[in-house]
């Protein structure tokens, strides 16, 4: 059986005196040999690569192998018959995407299907859109549709017409890098479930690596076939594996180039200047970077953190293991989230979105029929915060990053933070699919929540067993509210076990997230039904239960434990932490969202001051960490008198001269020096309590014997 295709002794010369006015003197000079004594063999399911030094001939050798231009001499057989011309059999792939504008993505697709009945072409079309991932793009034209996603109507159509060989000529070359280890990882993935035969041209030996069963690898023009190179790989590959750098190393070896001389597709990024939101200028050494600043994690910290960098003007990029919008627990927004989401500049699509606007928190006791109201009335403008849905709220926040003008790469799974001899880190390992792939900067930070890869990756997170917390929660329809003046406050209601509560946050008008909080040794045994935990817990409180009277779960129950955690270090060389990477103590004060955000405020200047004076030590980054853990540390002694003193908190406080500096501090204002002033009011306050009689003094009586007594 001969093999699919054969070259065989084949040269290519052009005439030079077609493309020039300059008179040619001799017939000879007009002649520019290209290629010379190609002999190649592709056997049919075969993936083949060529590569080569620009301007080699690569794309005429293809052009030629399609039928698409005449050799010189020698012949091009497939299937044991000479190409004459293209055939219909055999689909050609540019660089440039041949999406028709004015089709849709399943009219572009069927387009090789005009002579097919409507049922078989609409069955053709809808089985190639789901393989390359469109599925609800049928109906987009491509100026609807990402470079990435145009390609792949682009493999798609190649693919729906059937062809025996797919010709490729540097098809990925005109996307963004990230988005090309993308797209190689589907076409491998189409490629292994097709089984078609495909040639394909690039000029980055990294793809051809990737990709191939075998790479042709050719010389300088007049270009022959320098060498054959067998890759044996399995797939998927792994980018770091010692046999895929010796073959990628000795491709380099043949074509007469190092490693770190040669140009792998990353994108080498000149900085001279930015321009920061204080008006100073920073002059930044030329280096070949792929950002000054990569982000990990696009949630509330990452985005905000983003924001304010785009608009100091410095490069940076966000990696995102997610694809938003994404489910996320934390719906409610503690008042001191306001300032920072208006300073850059969020709150109109805040407004826009109509979130619900939330004007205080209120709690209720198990043992008492009467609700406490706080308000936010007093604390400054605006009067109100909001409640959101987490999916909704963190999708909006990442699109104000990008339309601020961060670049957000979403799907990028970060393995590893790098690390050079000297312990700086200067970029990232991530994995796209299977494809693993690294990114340089100058300064890294962890945004990526609890899952916190630098923690994980340095040993240093260290759980808190003073508040071994775990969580069952779920959204509701029919959740009776309360009166009309609080029904969209956040509720708190206290349960008679230990270090237990409930929470109730108004997502929309119809759908209420309930949530119990308690202690590890009182949550949900094994063999017992989380439904049944559920609702016995909720009837521990009168008003709570009778709310839930009618309410109907939307969505399974999710479990969280583990709340409680701290990094031994928020920064280091070359990397700082933001957010629930850093810290998290417990969720009794909503505080989550308000941690990202302050610490990405916080944080931004750090940065900014520290690429400005090109020092990313430690030492650097020690007075945001200070900050950042003075806060840690008045949330952890807020929490903890909480959960000492719970049946009486929240009157004490509303009753007590102090009531406004304490609401600041429980709705996140911890990060001032008066934090730790009236956190430790509160204490002797809460400690003069515990010396009344059964503690049933009123919280004025408190405040007055407290008075008395300082």
């Amino acid at each position: 059986m001969p093999p699919k295709i054969c070259v065989e002794n084949l040269w290519m010369d052009f005439d030079s005196s077609r493309r020039s006015n300059r008179k040619i003197r001799d017939k000879n000079e007009a002649v520019v040999p290209v290629l010379q004594n190609i002999n190649l063999k592709v056997e049919e399911g075969e993936f083949v690569c060529v590569v080569g030094p620009s301007g080699c001939g690569k794309s005429t050798l293809l052009n030629i192998i399609a039928g698409f231009m005449k050799p010189t001499r020698g012949i091009v057989r497939i299937d044991g018959m000479e190409v004459t011309g293209p055939d219909q059999k055999r689909v050609f792939i540019f660089q440039e995407n041949g999406a028709f504008p004015w089709l849709t993505v399943e009219d572009n697709i069927g387009f090789g299907l005009l002579t097919e009945p409507p049922e078989v072409r609409r069955r053709i079309v809808a089985h190639y859109v789901e393989m390359v991932g469109l599925n609800g793009f049928e109906k987009s034209y491509p100026r609807e549709l990402s470079g990435g996603m145009k390609q792949r109507v682009e493999i798609a159509r190649a693919l729906a017409a059937n062809p025996d060989i797919l010709y490729m000529d540097e098809p990925f070359g005109a996307l963004d890098f990230l988005t090309r280890l993308h797209m190689r990882a589907e076409l491998v993935d189409i490629w292994q479930r097709e089984k078609k035969t495909i040639m394909f041209v690039t000029h980055d030996v990294e793809e051809s690596v990737q990709l191939a069963d075998r790479i042709v690898v050719m010389s300088r023009r007049p270009a022959s076939i320098a060498a054959v190179i067998d890759v044996p790989l399995p797939r998927p590959r792994d980018l770091d594996a010692p046999e895929y750098l010796s073959i990628r190393d000795e491709i380099f070896e043949i074509m007469g180039l190092a490693h770190s001389g040669i140009n792998t597709g990353q994108e080498s990024l000149e900085k001279a200047e930015i321009q920061p939101a204080q008006g100073r200028i920073v002059r930044l050494p030329a280096k070949t970077l792929d950002a000054d600043v990569i982000i990990i994690g696009g949630g509330p910290a990452g985005a905000t953190l983003a924001t304010y960098l785009s608009r100091a003007g410095v490069d940076h990029l966000i990696l995102d293991k997610t694809h938003h919008p994404r489910a996320h627990v934390g719906e409610s927004l503690s008042y001191f989230s306001i300032p920072v989401l208006d300073e850059i500049g969020f709150l109109p699509e805040m407004a826009w979105e109509q979130f619900v606007v939330k004007k205080g928190v209120s709690w209720t006791i198990w043992d008492d029929q009467e609700q406490i109201d706080l308000d936010y009335r007093g604390l400054g403008y605006p009067e109100h915060s909001y409640h959101v849905d987490r999916a909704k709220f963190d999708d909006l926040l990442l699109r104000h990053a990008r339309e601020n003008g961060t670049r957000v790469f979403s799907g990028a799974n970060v393995n590893r933070i790098d690390f050079n001899r000297h312990g700086f880190a200067v970029g990232i390992t991530a994995k796209v699919g299977e494809s693993r792939f690294t990114l340089k900067s100058r300064l890294v930070v962890d945004a990526s929540g609890r899952q916190s890869v630098l923690g994980r990756q340095l040993k240093i997170l260290k759980t808190n067993p003073e508040f071994p917390q775990y969580s069952v929660h779920s959204w509701f329809k029919g959740v009776e509210r309360g009166e009309k003046g609080t029904a969209n406050h956040t509720f708190i209601h206290l349960l008679p076990t230990p270090r237990s509560w409930a929470w109730q946050i108004s997502i929309d008008d119809e759908i209420t997230s309930i949530g119990l909080v308690t202690d590890r040794e009182h949550f949900v045994k094994s063999g017992e039904k989380v439904d049944d935990y559920f609702h016995s817990m909720v009837s521990l409180n009168p008003i709570l239960a009778e709310r839930m009277c009618n309410a109907k779960r939307l969505r399974e129950f999710r479990i969280d434990a583990n709340y409680s955690y701290s990094m031994q270090n928020f920064v280091g060389n070359g990397w700082l932490m933001v957010g629930d990477a850093a810290f998290f103590v417990d969720p009794v004060f909503s505080s989550g969202v308000s941690d990202a955000l302050n610490s990405a405020k916080f944080a931004a200047p750090a940065i900014i001051d520290a690429l400005t004076a090109n020092e990313m030590s430690e030492a650097s980054f020690k007075s945001y960490e200070r900050k950042l853990r003075g806060g840690a540390a008045v949330w952890q002694g807020l929490v903890r008198l909480f959960y000492e003193n719970a049946p009486h908190f929240f009157r004490l406080i509303t009753e007590s001269d102090y009531k406004s500096q304490a609401i600041r501090l429980c709705e996140g204002e911890v990060y001032t020096p008066e934090a730790d002033e009236t956190l430790g009011l509160l204490r002797n306050i809460f400690e003069t309590a515990c010396n009344l009689p059964e503690n049933l003094k009123s919280g004025e009586e408190i405040t007055q014997k407290h008075k008395i007594e300082t």
